[in-house]
């Protein structure tokens, strides 16, 4: 064959082909004694080579440990807190593609890869959240030209978001089965200020200024990086109060359990809603349960992302935060609307002729 098609020559037992890519040569085994076989996979690369991305033979080491190692390196770069979610997503990637390069995960394998996750029970939602992990890879190899394309993916519909929150009434129940006061403390911290529990489980004494009434929280340990302002009063100057009452030197945490930073509630919690007829409902539920108070009280979404820490208000979007009473009071106002415009409305009778 000429050079700009390519040749394929015999090594050992195997044939091999070659062809130029940038002016140099690039041999590969075909892993094959037939030439039928390895002709179509030198003509495979020669199409490959006309697009304009094409890379060449070193993307085929890449691996998905590769990949992982890009995305944190990637986290690394823009100061992200932590890695664990994408750690734990690759975990199942890794798994049910063992033995896979990265260019050979395309759309079909990727469908593949949701349609197993389903039969072994995975929530729809963190499906997607795997495979949005691995079109990220994707997409950082292909920006640092180490790969030549970015396979097309499509998360999977149906997928349900969180819908339980608690009432005040029902939350005071939830308070009332919680023994621990150091649980207790916590936990009405995150319904009141909307926080996430990340947030107040690592919540310092530092932050909170006492003179001004202000928690000040650091933007290092805020998810969209920016310093927040949550004032001290009501309920959370109780919780603040009672916590300096327990307050330990050695400790910098505000809530913790004899001096160690409390890092999980959750079977504490999930007991209590479940005695309170609540089972299912989960820690996060308060973050909601603290936006739709924001909202009944009168708060814009502005207000109420300021307190919570939410950088968009996708929360008003995407979650249901209205329930059936508020719909039942949204109802209401409409009809004394109309009641009022048709008892403020003048009738003039008409005059007769003659």
């Amino acid at each position: 064959m000429t050079r700009g098609n390519g040749r394929i020559f015999w090594r050992g037992p195997n044939c091999w082909i070659a062809y130029y890519f940038r002016g140099k040569e690039i041999r590969k085994s075909a892993n094959t004694r037939d030439e039928k076989i390895a002709k179509k996979l030198l003509k495979q690369r020669l199409e490959e080579r006309k697009r304009p991305n094409f890379v060449g033979p070193k993307e085929e080491r890449w691996t998905l440990d590769d990949m992982e190692k890009k995305i944190g390196a990637a986290y690394v770069q823009a100061g992200n807190r932590s890695f664990e979610t994408a750690r734990y997503c690759f975990k199942h990637l890794k798994r049910l593609f063992p033995y896979y390069r990265v260019v050979d995960i395309g759309a079909v394998e990727i469908e593949k890869y949701q349609s197993a996750r389903l039969v072994e029970g995975a929530a729809r939602a963190t499906i997607n959240l795997e495979v949005g992990f691995l079109r990220h890879g994707f997409r950082l190899m292909h920006a640092a030209k180490e790969i030549s394309e970015v396979p097309m993916v499509k998360f999977l519909d149906g997928v349900n978001v969180r819908q339980g929150f608690l009432k005040s009434p029902d939350f005071d129940a939830l308070l009332e089965k919680i023994k621990n006061s150091d649980t207790r403390d916590i936990i009405e911290f995150l319904y009141h200020s909307g926080w996430r529990s990340g947030e107040g489980q690592t919540l310092e004494w530092r932050e909170v200024d006492l003179h001004s009434g202000m928690i000040k929280l650091l933007p290092s340990k805020s998810k969209n990086k920016r310093p927040r302002l949550l004032p001290i009063t009501g309920a959370l100057r109780e919780i603040i109060e009672r916590r300096i009452a327990v307050r330990e030197l050695s400790c910098p945490f505000v809530f913790h359990r004899a001096g160690r930073q409390i890092k999980s509630f959750s079977r504490s919690f999930g007991t209590a809603t479940k005695s309170i007829g609540h089972a299912g409902v989960v820690p996060h539920d308060m973050r909601r349960s603290a936006v739709r108070n924001f909202r009944k009280a009168g708060l814009s979404e502005t207000e109420g992302m300021m307190l919570s820490g939410h950088k968009t208000n996708s929360i008003y979007r995407r979650y249901d935060i209205i329930d059936e009473e508020d719909l039942r009071e949204s109802m209401t106002k409409v009809q004394e609307h109309l009641k009022q415009e048709v008892s403020g409305r003048k009738v003039i009778p008409l005059k007769k002729n003659g």
